[in-house]
This record gives C-alpha cells, structure tokens and sequence, in this order.
C-alpha cells in the first residue's frame, strides 16, 4: 500500500477520529463471531451507532480474513502420515477427509437469490461450504461459498480442493460425493458401499461402512467445533452477506488453534 505521510511521527491520521480503541473493536467483532451477538446489541453494549459497528465489522473481518490464510495450509505426505490417529490405521493414504455443510440465512428479496440459496435438505435458505480436514483434524481446505440448493458433486468440481491432490492420495467421503469420475489419475476415493434398500447389508460392506464410518467421525467433529462460533449457528442477516465467506473462513481458522482431534 506504501506509506502514508500520517504514519510518520508527528502526524495525525485524517478523518472522523476513532472512538474505540484497536483492541476494543477487535474484542467487539469477536463476540459477534464467538456470540452470535446483533449489530444493534453490539451497538448498545459499546455505546456507538450501528453504523459505526457496520464500518469496524467490514475493516475487521476482511483484515482478518486476510491474515488468518496462513493458519490454513496443506500438509505434505510425511506430516501426515507422521500424525496419523490410531483410528485411521486402517486408511493409512488418506490426504483429506471432506464433508459439505450449510448455514441459515434470511430470505433474499430477490427471487432468483431465493431459488439459488434454497435447500431441499434444511428446507430453508442457506449457504453451503466444503471442509477439508487431515486425519488427526486440522482444517486445510476451506471451499468458496455456495448457494444451498448446489450439488456435493458440483462443489468439488468447480472449486480448488482436486488441483491439490497427487498421485496416491486418497479422499475419505459420505455416500453423497459421487465424484469417482472427477478425480486425477491415481488418486482414491473411500466412501462406504452404495447398498440396496432391497438386500441386506453384507458382511464385508458392513465392516467396511462402519470402519470408514468410525474414521469419519473427525470432519463431523471439525463441523461441530467451527459451529461452537455461534454466528453460524444463527441465521446470518443478509446486510452480512457480503461478509459470509469472509467470517466462516475464520472460524474454520481458529479451529486450527486448537489441539488435535484424534491422536
């Protein structure tokens, strides 16, 4: 950006003066993330306009969500093959754990916004993201934001997470993410079997379902973990919209803060 000619001793930054201090704002923007508390609650407790909230959320969140790319990163091979989890013993290749999860939003006025955020499955309007975890749970992909009536498939498919992958990974997924298909040369997918309503369950499609099922357990886990920022467990307003993906991509971040999962 270069320097500006207030940053120099001396001088004063042009404009309205702030009223909070660097730290007080910071602390607001995390109880909006941490909380799920409104702009106008924020607003009261902080004794400021809700449009001086709205103008430290905008700074904030994109200052943040700038900053923590860095806790999001793949992992070579060797790391984690060095922190497999004793539950994946018996999926010693897997790269990634994948999972697609939604959030609840207000209705769009526009009706196209209406069709292109519905979801069949929640029966409301949402935003859906794939998550990426390692075997021991440390989040490494972090999708873009999509509307919630798009397809598992179609989000794998046009989002970054297969460029990533080399010869040899393997994918760890639910029965929704038919993507044999989509995925390079040599890499795997481990997904339990597609059985029957009409037949029983055999023995070795069940044992094979309830091995990946146990191995699983951790993204479903992640998912719960990044909910606990109670933003997301709240319906997201749509003057928030444009800060949507910006705010779950730090709280899948500072999941990564925390200890491992599965050891």
């Amino acid at each position: 950006m270069g320097e500006k000619s207030y940053q120099q001793e001396g001088n004063l930054k042009p404009g309205r003066k702030r009223f909070l201090r660097p730290i007080d704002e910071f602390f607001m923007v995390m109880m909006r993330l941490r909380l799920g508390l409104l702009q106008e609650h924020l607003a009261d407790i902080f004794r400021v306009s809700e449009s001086t909230v709205s103008r430290i959320m905008n700074t904030w969140i994109n200052f943040l969500f700038d900053n923590c790319k860095s806790l999001v990163t793949w992992p070579t091979r060797e790391q984690i093959v060095c922190n497999l989890p004793k539950l994946f013993t018996g999926h010693p290749d897997t790269r990634i754990v994948v999972d697609c999860t939604e959030f609840y939003i207000e209705k769009p006025s526009s009706l196209k916004a209406q069709w292109m955020t519905w979801s069949e499955y929640k029966h409301s309007n949402t935003f859906k993201v794939l998550i990426g975890v390692t075997p021991s749970g440390m989040v490494t992909f972090i999708s873009r934001l999509w509307g919630g009536n798009v397809s598992d498939r179609h989000v794998v498919q046009h989002d970054e997470c297969l460029p990533k992958l080399s010869k040899g990974d393997v994918i760890l997924a639910d029965k929704g993410f038919t993507v044999e298909d989509l995925l390079p040369a040599d890499v795997g997918l481990n997904m339990p079997p597609r059985v029957s309503t009409k037949k029983q369950m055999s023995h070795l499609e069940f044992f094979k379902t309830n091995s990946i099922a146990s191995a699983r357990i951790v993204v479903e886990m992640k998912m719960e973990q990044i909910k606990n920022y109670n933003i997301l467990n709240s319906r997201l307003p749509i003057s928030e919209a444009h800060l949507s993906e910006q705010m779950i991509f730090i709280c899948a971040a500072f999941t990564n803060l925390l200890p491992p999962l599965l050891k």
